[in-house]
Formats: structure tokens, sequence, C-alpha cells
């Protein structure tokens, strides 16, 4: 899978429009398999594989972060440093 969308790559088939979703769908007391749960079914999900990279994305940009289990945003959409 293609990290950013391209020609033939569409952004929801890449993993940054995997990761937007979740972030999108992250609720307040979410934990990994709780919104793996949720968002398993999503046609642009389907596969743990194509979860976890994307949930690695938001990890590794540090959007997200895990706090006592639980997934948690750290910066707002749009926020400077």
């Amino acid at each position: 899978m293609s990290v950013l969308p391209t020609k033939y790559v569409p952004i929801d088939s890449s993993i940054l429009g995997v990761a937007s979703i979740l972030l999108g769908d992250l609720g307040s007391n979410d934990t990994v398999s709780s919104l793996w749960d949720r968002v398993r079914t999503m046609p642009q999900v389907r596969t743990f594989d194509r979860y976890a990279e994307a949930l690695t994305l938001l990890f590794a940009a540090r959007i997200v972060d895990l706090r006592r289990g639980i997934l948690v945003q750290t910066r707002e959409a749009g926020a400077s440093q």
C-alpha cells in the first residue's frame, strides 16, 4: 500500500487516507482493539495490516499517543507548535 495518494492510488486507499479515517473515528476512551473493532468493516480499512500501518503513521507523526492503554490525540488539527 502506498503511504501517499498517487495518480493510481486514491486518497482513501493510501495509508494517509486510512490514517485520517482512524483519526476522525477516534473516541475519547478508545483502545487499539476497540478502535479496530469499530473500523474493521469499513471498506477503506479492510485488513488489520492497513489498520496497523495507518496507526503506525499516526504514532510516528506524534498525532496520537497511548496513555494508560487509551489512544489519545496529542495535537489538534491545524494547531501550531
